[in-house]
């Protein structure tokens, strides 16, 4: 047994570089062809746009270099198939929906089959209603013209539960009667190391589930079921994790969902939110100066101001003035957030801003009482506060020395962020496993490699 590569299907004839007979990952980057256009002996600038006239229509491919890949991406027809999808609730019908999202997002065509669910609720462009009932040569007959013209088709535990033989026999059938298309074998589970399907290995369609098949590529979401999957099949797979949605799972609104992707606060090291109104007590210039402190130390702090300007009183107006001057005069236009001006702050954008920090940072030193400390300890958020009365007596209160330089300081900050695992855990979660830097660093480096097959 050994692996190879090809037929190359969706790609490109010219893009024949790379060596991919080793055990490959998704999160490595392919390697790049030596002629592709933008290099030296490719003679063209990085933007030049070539046509393929070989397919249905013209499509553009446009070469862009990431931080973790060199890929080419032009728009893909892709279809998915699950035995069922959304608006049903299961985990894989999240994964399946996400999918759809991101992949639409990015400018492919997708196409969901499924028995159950599935329809415009999916979010799918075309729905492809499946019939349990179905025989392997109906499925063959009715799939083969459904997928006629697909570039991709990602066929999520299908072929490795055995749910609906008939359907994994045809799936088996259909390479050669869509040769086109890349037919990748999606294992969440696996039943033939799972020992709840042990009397699989003597059923009647055993060689179905117990034997790979030579037209697909196969993936899987975690390095346990990769192992199993080239343990038990014998066939290389390549690992592409599940992901979350943060905006979803924190139930945010929309418009603050979108403004926190946009605004870089899932990839921060930290975000600190201070919930005050623009007035000189409040401090404010504190959490300025800690952030570029921070960012001179390596670290990736973040700060989310709700206070809107007092444009009534001509000192405060004046205090708001100096404090967005320090912000550019330090270049931190993209770390500090003046939210109060662009947007009506109500309790329901307060509940997302708190969801979305992971600390309080609350430096004022004239307190009458300091309700966001509680608010804060609520929502389970770090609270920084300076160690006076009454913040510092309140329930929850992480106190610091208000005469400490701004360096020291934010050293200080850095050390209490680090040493909470929790919050090191939530944003190794938002940075790596939210769904845009899983389409990023995993799904789109292997729909632009070339196609790594078994080969008995």
């Amino acid at each position: 047994m050994r692996w190879r590569t090809g037929p190359v299907r969706g790609v490109p004839k010219w893009y024949q570089g790379g060596d991919l007979n080793s055990r490959p990952r998704a999160y490595e980057s392919p390697a790049l062809p030596l002629s592709y256009p933008g290099t030296k002996t490719g003679g063209k600038h990085p933007s030049f746009t070539p046509r393929i006239a070989s397919r249905e229509f013209a499509v553009q491919i446009k070469w862009s270099r990431s931080r973790t890949s060199a890929a080419f991406f032009y728009p893909l027809k892709i279809a998915l198939i699950h035995f069922t999808a959304p608006p049903l609730a299961g985990g894989v019908e999240r994964v399946v929906g996400e999918q759809i999202r991101l992949l639409r997002a990015r400018g492919h065509t997708v196409s969901l089959a499924c028995f159950e669910g599935g329809g415009m609720a999916s979010g799918a462009d075309t729905h492809i209603p499946l019939s349990r009932a179905a025989s392997a040569d109906e499925f063959s007959t009715y799939l083969g013209s459904a997928l006629s013209g697909t570039d991709v088709i990602l066929m999520h535990n299908v072929c490795t539960m055995p749910f609906v033989p008939a359907l994994t026999e045809a799936l088996r059938r259909l390479p050669a009667l869509v040769p086109s298309a890349r037919w990748i074998c999606w294992v969440h589970d696996l039943a033939l190391g799972d020992p709840d399907y042990a009397a699989l290995r003597s059923a009647p369609h055993a060689k179905v589930f117990t034997l790979p098949c030579a037209e697909w590529e196969y993936v899987a979401v975690s390095d346990l079921r990769a192992r199993e999957v080239e343990e038990l099949l014998e066939v290389p797979c390549t690992i592409v994790p599940n992901g979350v949605d943060p905006g979803f799972t924190l139930q945010l609104s929309p418009k603050i969902a979108a403004l926190a992707e946009a605004s870089g606060w899932w990839e921060a090291d930290a975000v600190f939110l201070h919930p005050a109104r623009i007035l000189p007590r409040k401090t404010l210039e504190l959490g300025i100066q800690l952030t570029h402190a921070a960012r001179a130390q390596g670290f990736r702090l973040q700060i989310l101001l709700t206070g809107a300007e007092d444009l009534q009183t001509p000192a405060h107006a004046a205090y708001a003035k100096y404090l967005k001057t320090l912000t550019a005069s330090l270049k931190l236009q993209d770390a500090v957030f003046f939210l109060g001006d662009t947007m009506e702050i109500g309790p329901k954008e307060f509940c997302d801003f708190y969801q979305i920090a992971d600390a309080l940072l609350f430096p004022g030193q004239r307190e009458g009482f300091g309700l966001p400390v509680l608010e804060a300890g609520v929502f389970g958020k770090l609270v920084f506060c300076p160690d006076c009365e009454p913040l510092s007596i309140l329930p929850g209160a992480v106190t610091y020395d208000p005469e400490l330089p701004v360096g020291e300081l934010a050293a200080w900050f850095i050390s209490r962020i680090r040493e909470r695992e929790t919050i090191m855990a939530r944003r190794k979660i938002l940075r790596d496993y939210r769904w845009p830097s899983i389409y990023h660093n995993h799904i789109a480096p292997l729909l632009s490699r070339l196609p790594l097959l078994y080969h008995p």
